[in-house]
């Protein structure tokens, strides 16, 4: 009797270690299944990041093109404005209608004095 009460005590002790091994293998399967799942999600969001990374460089490259045609628009406006001024100030100069119409005297109005509105004193308009 002493053995078969030694012996169902072993048999409970080795299905107690059974189930607390059974009961390790299920958690550590659990851990595993939510460790793949963190994997897979943090790859997926490096891939992400990745093409992230890839469109803004693309902008960034896009952009500076954009600025270096800008700045020889820019330049080239300049450059256009220049020549205008200086095209501008030989006409001044050099332009017989322009000399003609420099020479004229300014309206009353503009040298200081009451602008005339093509009648005398009296209302009357003026005869030239």
């Amino acid at each position: 009797m002493k053995a078969i009460a030694t012996a169902l005590i072993i048999a409970l002790v080795a299905l107690l270690l059974v189930g607390i091994q059974q009961y390790r293998v299920i958690a550590l399967r659990g851990e595993v299944a939510i460790e793949t799942k963190a994997k897979t999600d943090a790859l997926a969001a490096n891939v992400e990041s990745q093409a992230t990374i890839t469109t803004l460089r693309a902008e960034a490259a896009r952009n500076v093109a954009y600025q270096a045609d800008l700045n020889n628009r820019l330049k080239a406006s300049e450059q256009k404005a220049l020549k205008a001024r200086k095209d501008f100030e030989d006409l001044k100069r050099k332009s017989p209608a322009v000399r003609k119409w420099a020479d004229q005297p300014l309206p009353d109005g503009l040298r200081g004095k009451p602008a005339s509105n093509g009648k005398d004193d009296n209302g009357k308009a003026r005869t030239p």
